[in-house]
């Protein structure tokens, strides 16, 4: 009898742990988890509570994106190469971008920076709002080492993209860091660009900080 206590205990113990550790998508949660806390943020914004609107960002990563896993995703390049995601054994940053934003394009030097000292470690790839054809003046400014992935269809607002299933919500620019296994690590959003009061230099140093910061998970 004690025997049969002790190989329950086991079973329920291992369902338990089973239970606990059982994978949950991102493609899964994206719909109902992002969109509600999305409008709350971006009402936050509009009124001008910006610790506020912080507050429920950070709540809508931690809740919504970080420990949740990638799907497989077959992306095919603007040089019509396919990139699926499950063949891919090491750490990802997947990125989104838009040829009309600006701190999209203040962004392309860090992005070039990394991709050269992170070769052959770290797979980056960037997801377009924008189709093949409107993205040459755009993609011409990026290291051959990133992965550039057009729209394949009108884009239906500018605060979202889905591309090859893959169902992005959160505006431009942004960043997921997802490790070798496919799990997604953070998220960040956002980028310096230049303006009257901001120079080259000083764009390249902020957003040189901050990439670098993000992707030390994968990185140490």
């Amino acid at each position: 009898m004690r025997k049969l206590f002790f190989a329950i205990g086991i079973l329920i113990s291992l369902n338990s742990w089973s239970q606990t550790t059982e994978k949950i998508y991102y493609k899964d949660v994206v719909d109902n988890c992002i969109e509600d806390l999305n409008k709350q943020i971006n009402q936050a914004w509009k009124d001008k509570e910006n610790d506020k609107a912080r507050a429920l960002f950070d709540s809508l990563v931690n809740s919504c994106i970080k420990g949740k896993y990638l799907s497989n995703y077959d992306f095919k390049t603007i040089k019509d190469k396919i990139i699926s995601t499950n063949k891919i054994d090491k750490p990802i940053v997947l990125l989104t971008s838009a040829t009309w934003c600006g701190p999209c394009w203040g962004e392309i030097p860090t992005l070039n920076k990394l991709a050269k000292k992170y070769d052959g470690e770290i797979e980056f790839i960037v997801l377009f709002w924008n189709k093949e054809k409107d993205l040459k003046k755009m993609a011409f400014q990026y290291d051959k080492r990133i992965h550039l992935i057009p729209s394949e269809s009108e884009p239906i607002d500018k605060s979202s993209i889905i591309i090859s299933g893959f169902n992005h919500k959160l505006d431009y620019p942004a960043a997921y860091l997802i490790d070798k296994d496919k799990k997604i690590l953070d998220l960040t959003r956002g980028a310096a660009f230049p303006t009257k009061d901001m120079d080259w230099d000083k764009v390249n140093e902020i957003n040189e900080k901050k990439l670098t910061e993000f992707i030390k998970p994968i990185t140490e």
